[in-house]
Order: structure tokens, then sequence, then C-alpha cells
């Protein structure tokens, strides 16, 4: 079992330190090496300035490929992990400010519902002593816009929500970035009649359009969401994929513990350019203090497949070669 923790912001750090020193050392293989003696004062000098950059040049230009190699490999791994950093970042962001925005809407219920209470009662009992009514509940104050975590290290995730007329959300924006650049947003629009649609870009530059259809059951005990969506994602090659799937939420009304289980298929290009198709399915549970566990399984077309289980932040891998039938689970290598 493979306990992995990953500072990609020390990654991304260093590639952009390696791209920055390549930089400066093609702007020295380029720069001036021809020098009159006027300007260096002796022939000698002329000849050892000539001389110096007859004998580096070359490892300037190796060097140059090294820092480029360098960049690109730490800046790979940055974005992947960030990604899926930021992608579950995504998601509890939106799971904290619905809970809160519901929490608020409970309050303001309960508010309203008191003074219509005690309207009711004076106007049944004028003469009804005002002593022997009960405590009046906190005002719950003006619904939350915004929520915004923040590590004190320049790493943000900000989420806010826009409301209709009904007091319902018509639209949500998370956006998370890094002190060193890497970035993430989405921005999901809720219509009327239950359809939504929503656009976000990855850390790559990936950009994902989706359409579905959100249907919500409540009760005293729970709230129950499911939704059914297309996603269709181009990267910055122009490569493309779909994703179709359904998506059911869980929501203990009492307790603010959440059940999560997503199934789905994408069809589209493997890390080869060849076409595949990936069946995957995703459960995730967290609770009002923000405990999360979230198990992805993913298989592919030969019945092989990876797990990955997510607790609070720290993440586990495993491979198999029967993924279908969720055995044969192994560490999975770091070459991998």
């Amino acid at each position: 079992m493979s306990d992995i923790a990953v500072d990609y912001e020390l990654l991304n750090d260093v590639a952009q330190k390696s791209g920055k020193l390549k930089d400066e050392v093609k702007q020295a293989r380029e720069s001036k090496q021809e020098y009159s003696v006027d300007e260096v004062g002796s022939r000698v000098a002329v000849a050892a300035i000539r001389k110096y950059y007859s004998t580096w040049k070359g490892s300037f230009k190796r060097s140059e490929e090294k820092l480029e190699k360098l960049k690109n490999l730490y800046t790979g791994v940055a974005q992947k992990w960030a990604d899926w950093d930021f992608d579950l970042a995504n998601k509890a962001a939106k799971q904290s400010a619905q809970i809160s925005s519901d929490l608020w809407a409970a309050r303001d219920k309960e508010w309203n519902a008191w003074h219509e209470a005690v309207e009711n009662a004076k106007k049944e009992h004028p003469d009804l002593d005002p002593s022997l009514l009960p405590k009046e509940p906190e005002k719950p104050g003006e619904r939350p816009h915004e929520w915004t975590t923040d590590d004190g290290h320049g790493n943000k995730t900000t989420t806010t929500y826009e409301y209709g007329p009904d007091g319902k959300p018509t639209k949500i924006t998370t956006t998370m970035e890094t002190k060193t650049g890497l970035k993430s947003t989405d921005t999901t629009n809720y219509h009327a009649d239950g359809t939504y649609d929503s656009e976000s870009t990855d850390v790559f530059g990936s950009v994902t359009k989706t359409t579905g259809t959100s249907t919500t059951t409540e009760t005293t005990e729970h709230k129950t969401t499911t939704d059914d969506f297309t996603s269709k994602t181009k990267d910055t090659e122009g490569n493309e994929s779909t994703t179709t799937g359904t998506t059911t939420s869980v929501t203990d009304q009492k307790t603010g513990h959440r059940e999560t289980k997503t199934t789905y298929t994408t069809v589209g290009p493997d890390e080869d350019g060849n076409e595949q198709t990936v069946k995957g399915t995703t459960h995730s549970s967290v609770d009002l203090n923000g405990h999360e566990v979230t198990t992805t399984i993913e298989v592919n077309e030969d019945g092989s497949g990876t797990k990955t289980v997510v607790t609070d932040g720290k993440t586990e891998e495993w491979t198999s070669d029967d993924a279908e039938g969720d055995t044969g689970w192994k560490p999975k290598k770091s070459d991998d």
C-alpha cells in the first residue's frame, strides 16, 4: 500500500526556475562574442574571449536542452498532481458551500416560521403575555455568497454563489490558484427546468463543457440529488474525449453526512493517441466536519485498471489485471 505526498508547488517552482535559468544560459550563449582591442584593452583579451565562447558554446547549448527537459518534467508532474488535488478541492469546496447555504436556508425558514407563529398567536390571543412566547431563534443574517479557503501561503480556493428570486443557486463558480501560478476554474449555471451547463479549465489548459439534468427530492431525513451528465473535453492540442454518467448524492438532513456515487464512461484517446473506452465509479463520503474519503476505480477495455483512495488529502493507489472484478489489487509502482 503506497502513501503518496507530493509538494507540487515546490515542483512547479523548480520548473519555473529551471526555465528562467535556461533563458539566462541561452542569453549568454547568444550574447556578443566578438570584441575589439579598444573595448577590452589588448589582443590577448580578445583572443581569450573568443576562445572562451568557442570552448563553451556547445556546453551552453547542452545545458539549455537539459534545463528544458528538467522544466518539462517538473511542470508535468506538478500539473498532474495539482489537477488531481484541484478536482478534489473543487468538489469539497462546492460541498462545503452547499452545506453552508442549506444551513442558512434552514435557519431562515426557522426564523420566518417563528415570527409567523407568533403573529398568529397574537391575533388569536390579543391579551397573550409576551413572556410566555418561546425564545426567538437567532436571525440568520445576509445569505452567504462567497466562501474562501486560504492556507496563508498564497494558495487559495474561492467559491461564489449567485441566487435566483426563489433563493436557489443559479450560478456557482470555483477558482483554485497557487502562489506559483497553477490555476483551475469551474463555472456552473443552473436553470429553472432542472438542466444545467458548466465550463471548466484545468491546470493543463484543457477545457471541459458539460450539460446535464439535475433532480432533487427531499424528506425530513434525507436530501437526494441525481445528475445525468455529458461532458466533452478538448485539450490544448485539440484532442477530444466524451464522458457520460450519473451522479447520485444523498445528504442526511440532520447530521450533514453526505454519500455521493458517480458511474461514468469515457471515450477518447489514451496517452499514445489510441482510441479507448474507460469505465469508472467514484464513491465519496463526507461529513459536516470535512472528513472525506473518495474511492475511484477505472476499468480499461481489457479488464485491467486502477484504484485510487484519497482520505483527507492522503492518496493511495493500486493497479490490477482484474479491476472489473475489483480483485487482485497491488500497490502502484512509482514508475508505472
